[in-house]
């Protein structure tokens, strides 16, 4: 079943990572998305069975369809799970990839800085879809 789920691997320590995990909650259309804490066990395993031996905290993972996705092409796939408006996302996609992951790899360099530690509760029916 797991191979099923769209899993959302973050930096579990960042504010800015756990800010965006929030944001995905609160703008999801389907609810689809499960997420982990790249510190967690059940991350470290899960990823090493799909080749990755050394996790660099820094950047966000997500597993859909049976594949990795790193970086810019992470968020927009994620984009593709938001709300209808927030779409509009994917005009940035006219940028060069290496572009996008350069702005991303800043952005991540600078991430604890940027915003101070964040921890929202999820209600119950978030709860579900945290995976330990």
């Amino acid at each position: 079943m797991q191979n099923m789920r769209v899993i959302l691997f973050y930096d579990g320590d960042c504010g800015l990572c756990n800010r965006s995990v929030q944001f995905i909650l609160n703008h999801e259309q389907n609810h689809e998305i499960h997420f982990a804490a790249l510190q967690s066990e059940f991350a470290q395993d899960f990823l090493k069975t799909k080749g990755i031996e050394k996790i660099d905290f820094s950047t966000m993972i997500l597993f859909k369809n049976n594949q990795l996705y790193t970086k810019s092409d992470a968020a927009f796939q994620i984009v593709s799970h938001l709300k209808w408006y927030w779409k509009l996302l994917f005009l940035l996609k006219i940028f060069p990839k290496g572009l996008r992951n350069r702005v991303y790899d800043s952005i991540a360099e600078r991430r604890k800085r940027l915003v101070k530690s964040f921890c929202a509760l999820p209600t119950s029916q978030q709860t579900k879809r945290f995976i330990a």
